[in-house]
């Protein structure tokens, strides 16, 4: 299997309305702690990208990773982020778009007191695919067993490289 679908002459959806508030699957996934409602999924691309609103709890926020063949970017909606690229920290409010390049080592943390949501494209698709794995074998904000975790980053072109800034920025 592929690490995710690849771009073919075959037929893209159809165009649809996915409603504030509402998911393209019907239900949104709890990866990790963080809510992610897939807005365009893969499926609806071909494979070309993905579209989802990612909803990240106080202070919460994904492990150290890279994508090895997807290009991500963020724009953020509501709250205060601490992104981390390459080592470099980027702070980032409403209205801000940070990116994150194939290949770059990359984390975020909501710098927050309160939930900060943010709209995330990654470019090709299949990150949808990912989380819908991650999240079937970790549904809660406990971390998923290191083993199983790492081989389902690894399926998908991912790699796991060090805990989230929440766990390292703790006194």
């Amino acid at each position: 299997m592929s690490a995710h679908p690849k771009p073919d002459s075959g037929p893209v959806a159809s165009a649809f309305v996915v409603e504030a508030g509402q998911d393209r699957n019907g239900t949104s996934l709890s990866v990790v702690g963080d809510e992610i409602s897939i807005k365009i999924s893969s499926r609806d691309t071909n494979g070309a990208f993905t579209v989802f609103e990612d909803t990240t709890p106080a202070q919460g926020g994904p492990p150290l990773h890279l994508h090895h063949a997807q290009d991500e970017w963020w724009y953020i909606l509501e709250g205060e982020y601490l992104f981390e690229v390459d080592g470099e920290e980027i702070h980032a409010g409403p209205g801000a778009t940070v990116f994150a390049p194939r290949g770059s080592r990359h984390t975020f943390m909501n710098a927050g007191d309160t939930p900060a949501r943010s709209l995330v494209t990654v470019v090709p698709g299949g990150l949808d695919i990912f989380f819908e794995e991650l999240s079937a074998v970790a549904p809660t904000a406990a971390p998923p067993d290191p083993e199983l975790a790492a081989r389902i980053f690894r399926k998908h072109g991912l790699e796991l490289l060090g805990p989230p800034l929440w766990a390292r920025n703790k006194p």
